[in-house]
C-alpha cells in the first residue's frame, strides 16, 4: 500500500480547485492507493500583514472543513480528510472533535508560520482532546511557504514541550525541520511520541543548495528513531508555490525517489513502511 501521507487539494489558480475526479486521477497516474488531504487554517487575513496578496499562493489559506469533506466523500476509501486549526479560533477544540465525529476526519493539522507558536496555551484543549481520541496531530516545521509568514514559529523546539506534556498524543513533525535540522533530529529522537514526515525534503535540499541533506538527514533518522516512524508524503500531485516552483501527478514517482527508494540502506520492509504501512498504522486503516 502506498500512501500520500502529506497532500494538499489542488488548485489551477487562486481559489479555484480541481475537481476530486482530476486528483483521483493524478493518485492514479502516480500508482498512489490513498492520499491524506490536509484543511487549511491560517487564521484570518487582518492578522497577516497588510499588503498580503492571497494570488501569490495557490494553494487557499483557509479550506474549510466542509469542503474538504465534500472533496473526500467522492472517494472516501482512498481521500482521507485531516482538519486544520489555529489558536485565534474560538475554541479550537470544538471544530476538532466536529471534524473528527461528524466529518470522519482522521488528524489535525498545525502550520505555525501562520502566527502561532505550537505550545500556544490556547492549543492546551485541542491536544487533550486528540490525546483522548486517538488522533495525531501533524505540525509543520521549517520553511514558510510565502514570504508573508513568520518562520519563526516553524522552529522544531516548541514542539517538545507538547511532546513531553502530551505524552500520549501522536505528534507528526514535517518536512526535517530545515534550518533546524540538528533541532528537528534532537526532537524527534527524544519524544518517542514523535513521528517524522519526510515530505518535501527534496525540494529543500535543490532549492537552498544543500547536496546530501537528504541521504543524511535520512540516515540518522533510521538509526536514531527507526524506519517505523518515518512517513513519505508528496504536497499532493499537483503544486504551486512562489519559493520552490510546481510539480504535477509525475513527481510521485520523483519523490518516492529522492526520499526513499534510491537508499540501500533502507531494507524493502523499511521502503514499504515509509510508503505507506506507517501511516496506515498512524491512521489506524489496516482493518479498512
Amino acid at each position: 500500500m502506498i500512501i500520500d501521507f502529506h497532500a494538499h487539494p489542488a488548485f489551477r489558480t487562486p481559489k479555484e480547485i480541481y475537481s476530486p475526479a482530476e486528483f483521483v486521477a493524478g493518485l492514479d497516474q502516480g500508482g498512489i492507493d490513498r492520499a491524506c488531504l490536509f484543511g487549511n487554517d491560517q487564521a484570518d487575513p487582518g492578522s497577516c500583514p497588510s499588503w498580503r496578496d492571497d494570488r501569490s499562493m495557490t494553494v487557499a489559506t483557509n479550506f474549510g472543513d466542509e469542503e474538504l469533506a465534500d472533496f473526500c466523500n467522492y472517494d472516501p476509501k482512498r481521500l482521507i480528510g485531516f482538519t486544520s486549526i489555529h489558536p485565534d479560533r474560538y475554541q479550537p477544540e470544538r471544530k476538532v472533535e466536529r471534524a473528527v465525529k461528524e466529518l470522519g476526519m482522521k488528524a489535525v493539522k498545525l502550520y505555525p508560520h501562520s502566527g502561532f507558536y505550537p505550545n500556544d496555551p490556547r492549543l492546551t484543549r485541542t491536544y487533550e482532546l486528540c490525546s483522548n481520541l486517538g488522533i495525531p496531530v501533524v505540525i509543520h516545521t521549517g520553511p514558510k511557504a510565502v514570504r508573508w509568514q513568520w518562520m519563526k514559529f516553524n522552529q522544531p523546539i516548541f514542539v517538545d514541550e507538547v511532546a513531553t506534556n502530551f505524552p500520549d498524543l501522536r505528534i507528526v513533525m514535517c518536512h526535517g525541520g530545515y534550518p533546524w535540522t540538528e533541532e528537528f533530529i534532537a526532537v524527534a529522537y527524544t519524544n518517542p511520541n514523535i513521528w517524522v514526515d519526510i515530505t518535501f525534503m527534496e525540494r529543500i535540499e535543490e532549492t537552498f543548495m544543500l547536496p546530501g541533506l537528504v541521504e543524511n538527514t535520512m540516515r540518522r533518522l533510521e538509526k536514531l528513531i527507526g524506519a517505523r516512524r518515518l512517513l513519505w508524503g508528496s504536497e499532493g500531485p499537483y503544486m504551486d508555490l512562489p519559493f520552490y516552483g510546481n510539480h504535477d501527478p509525475g513527481n510521485y514517482k520523483v519523490s518516492q525517489s529522492k526520499l526513499v527508494r534510491r537508499f540501500d540502506f533502507l531494507s524493502d520492509e523499511n521502503k514499504a513502511d515509509i510508503l505507506g504501512n506507517n501511516a496506515a498504522r498512524l491512521l489506524g486503516l489496516l482493518e479498512q
